[in-house]
């Protein structure tokens, strides 16, 4: 899962390790004010993104997704991945039909209510395997590999994780 962008700390210290780098490369300041500036905004959003994943009952964070791209914010939310429509790091890989009935059964059996995929991609696979299920299993497109054009509400890196945040927890609720 390469998606460590889905980890707001991770971005946080990013911002500044980068900020610091290209200070020293050229001697200007003004890349560290930066750092520090966006660090300090994305902790700040951190908080929102916590509080909205955390108002999900323990016992309903869990994430089923179109590949594997949710772990990271598994992670730091305590959220479990019970499987993956596409079982790789990647959209480009194809899942066998053994691979899929599994997932259904695990679906079913961790009574999941919602197969996150990703914006950029189709989601015929998901839906397919949503509707396999018999259930009330919905499929919800989040951004997890780019940012949405300027009048989405993924316009921002912050807008993004805010953006996932609310649609999962939407999602997941009782």
């Amino acid at each position: 899962d390469p998606h460590f962008w889905l980890d707001m700390n991770r971005m946080a210290d990013a911002a500044q390790l980068i900020g610091a780098k290209l200070t020293q490369l050229t001697g200007d300041e003004v890349y560290t004010t930066c750092a520090d500036t966006t660090a300090t905004q994305i902790q700040a959003a951190e908080s929102d993104v916590r509080e909205l994943l955390e108002s999900v009952p323990v016992e309903n964070r869990i994430l089923v997704t179109d590949h594997d791209a949710l772990g990271y914010l598994a992670a730091v939310y305590d959220y479990e991945i019970a499987g993956t429509v596409i079982p790789a790091g990647t959209t480009a890989a194809s899942p066998s039909s053994s691979d899929l009935a599994v997932l259904v059964g695990t679906i079913k059996a961790e009574d999941v209510s919602a197969i996150f995929a990703n914006t950029a991609v189709p989601t015929d696979l998901a839906d397919a395997v949503a509707a396999e299920t018999g259930d009330d299993v919905s499929v919800v497109t989040l951004y997890v590999g780019s940012l949405g054009g300027p009048d989405s509400p993924a316009a921002t890196y912050i807008d993004m994780m805010r953006s996932n945040a609310s649609l999962i927890a939407q999602a997941l609720q009782d």
